[in-house]
């Protein structure tokens, strides 16, 4: 292990810094907010002076610090408490804009690079985040029974407009003891199982609620809000989300925003349930394709081969597995793993444009109309879903014509 001088590790920390500020803001703003940082606080750290910022080069970045190696010489001590300053400082001039997310985030970074271990000398990211947590939820005044009960109620009415209300009560109550196996005080939330005598069913949350802590508390409301968006087909890959920003309101919105439930993070986890069916059904309709010219057993071998060709530029397809045994059954051969729904959409979606290119090749002259009879084995609804994961067949039909 190497020992890394003050100016590198501070190089790092404000990179780290300037790149998280700049995903908020922009990086102009990053810079100068960096300036105005080292400017508060040089007169308690004189020798911040060793970090300088030309402030007519804000919009590059990183490029317009200059750190003067003087700054080595600052004993450890007192050269991490000022790193430890300037990140909070950080925090505090981001007001809004910083959250929950902002710390965990450059905490990653930071984790990341070799040798720099800044926790180890008296930068404590870790507590960092849960004094965040705890400054926000008295700042909000955030109640997490309240919370939870918003919640609750906003999820079950997103679902009475798919389903009858005592269906939607039940599978409101359904993901509910199912999270209660890792989150306990679920068993705090009650939920009638019958409408009352005007026709509602009562959700309540106990006082109880308030005794968790908010990061375990937001972790617990982003996997309710998780399995109700994967317990059902939604109109579109962003009704849920959106329908659910709606209908909580601004109020609740915010505050579990600030508690730590990101919902665009939520939007991503869920747009990828499609992945396992969408590799599926692509595969089926090429197979069947070659079916037509072949036979069953020839297509997935074909299949078999193209994927074994690909498979070291494309770590996606380890996730389709097919069984050598059976390939004379066709598509049954082939079982595609879940984990291929953690992967980024653009990632999966250039894998398959290649699995159809290579498609294309081998089979040769027997390609006339290709795509066209792809686009119709595939059907209307996966064909949307392929071509907004990037699969552009417009694209590939002129390639190949």
């Amino acid at each position: 292990m190497f020992n890394l001088t003050n100016s590198e590790i501070v190089e790092h920390a404000l990179q780290a810094l300037i790149s998280k500020i700049g995903r908020r803001t922009s990086e102009g703003f990053a810079v100068i907010t960096i300036d105005k940082i080292l400017k508060e606080l040089e007169a308690k750290y004189d020798f911040l002076k060793y970090i300088e910022v030309q402030n007519t080069s804000y919009s590059e970045g990183m490029d317009a610090v200059n750190i003067l190696p003087d700054i080595d010489s600052v004993e450890s001590a007192v050269f991490y408490k000022s790193l430890n300053d300037i990140i909070i400082s950080a925090v505090r001039h981001l007001k809004g804009k910083a959250d929950f997310f902002f710390i965990k985030e450059f905490k990653e970074v930071i984790d990341r690079i070799a040798d720099l271990k800044i926790e180890q000398d008296g930068v404590d990211l870790s507590h960092m985040q849960l004094q965040y947590i705890v400054d926000r939820k008295q700042a909000l005044k955030i109640d997490n029974s309240e919370v939870v009960e918003n919640v609750i109620s906003t999820l079950a009415s997103l679902l009475n407009k798919m389903f009858p209300e005592k269906q939607s009560i039940k599978t409101m109550i359904t993901s509910i003891r199912k999270l209660e196996e890792k989150y306990n005080f679920f068993k705090y939330i009650e939920i009638a199982d019958t409408p009352d005598s005007e026709g509602f069913y009562a959700i309540k949350a106990l006082p109880e609620m308030n005794n968790v802590h908010i990061a375990i508390m937001a972790e617990a409301i982003k996997k309710l809000i998780e399995e109700i968006g994967k317990s059902t087909e939604w109109k579109n890959e962003g009704s849920f989300i959106e329908s659910f920003k709606n209908e909580l309101g601004e109020e609740f919105l915010f505050k579990i925003e600030k508690m730590g439930v990101n919902l665009n993070n939520i939007q991503v986890i869920l747009l990828r349930q499609g992945h396992e069916l969408l590799v599926k059904k692509a595969l089926e309709a090429i197979i069947n394709i070659i079916d037509e010219r072949t036979s069953k057993g020839f297509a997935v071998v074909t299949i078999d081969t193209i994927i074994e060709e690909l498979e070291n530029r494309h770590d996606v397809l380890k996730y389709i597995k097919i069984d050598k045994s059976r390939y004379t059954e066709g598509a049954d051969a082939i079982s595609i793993m879940p984990e291929v729904n953690s992967v980024e959409s653009y990632k999966l979606g250039k894998a398959i444009r290649e699995i159809i290119k290579m498609t294309h090749k081998h089979l040769g002259d027997k390609t006339y109309n290709f795509i066209e009879e792809f686009k119709n084995k595939l059907g209307d609804k996966y064909l949307s879903e392929i071509e907004k994961i990037g699969v552009n067949l417009h694209f590939l039909e002129l390639k190949f014509t």
